[in-house]
């Protein structure tokens, strides 16, 4: 459909890979014109090199939000797009560069933001993440690595009590593979059959 998304999320959750995908399969779907990516990430020099590689292999623009580029600009500019990926750094929860930039999404309305979360996390950290990426004003969050978790009752558990619509699964790192539209019975089954493979998992 289009828009103006935001990933937001603790650091290695995945939110670079996820918007290389989309990305991905918009191009594919609709042109290298269609697309632009913008990164908030302006403290880690890996993140940058990672969003600009992806840019450069999809043909799309990269801009970076920083002292000379607010967000509000960026996105003016960007009008012609059809689809704009953000990127965002991934503080610490506390960080009071996290409360700056979770503003900065929520003061643009045509912005939804997407907390995504890594399902090999533990309950608490998904909790806190929650919490703490709230601000944002979410729209719905994205399930990644269920390649790698031996159990997804945890993030399922947390999503469903705080009513967090489940946008996206990942399970893997390959662009523009291993990225499904979530579906309920799905995330059912595979929880269902990880269980089977790790009973010990359902101990709480």
């Amino acid at each position: 459909q289009g828009g103006v998304f935001a990933f937001v999320g603790p650091t290695g959750v995945g939110k670079t890979t996820t918007i290389g995908k989309l990305a991905a399969r918009y191009v594919l779907q609709h042109g290298a014109d269609k697309v632009a990516l913008i990164t908030t990430d302006t403290y880690r020099i890996a993140a940058h090199d990672q969003l600009r590689s992806l840019a450069r292999i999809l043909r799309v623009p990269v801009r970076v939000v920083d002292e000379s580029n607010s967000l509000e600009s960026l996105l003016r500019s960007l009008r012609h797009c059809s689809l704009v990926l953000i990127d965002t750094a991934g503080f610490r929860h506390g960080d009071p560069h996290l409360k700056a930039q979770l503003k900065a999404l929520a003061d643009q309305p045509q912005v939804k933001s997407l907390l995504v979360l890594s399902c090999n996390s533990q309950e608490q950290m998904l909790k806190a993440s929650v919490h703490a990426y709230g601000a944002a004003r979410l729209q719905g969050c994205v399930l990644t690595k269920l390649d790698e978790t031996a159990s997804m009752g945890e993030a399922l558990g947390v999503v469903s009590q705080n009513r967090l619509p489940v946008v996206y699964t990942t399970d893997g790192q390959d662009i523009p593979k291993n990225i499904e539209v979530a579906r309920a019975h799905q995330l059912v089954a595979k929880a269902v059959a990880l269980l089977k493979t790790n009973p010990a998992s359902a101990v709480s």
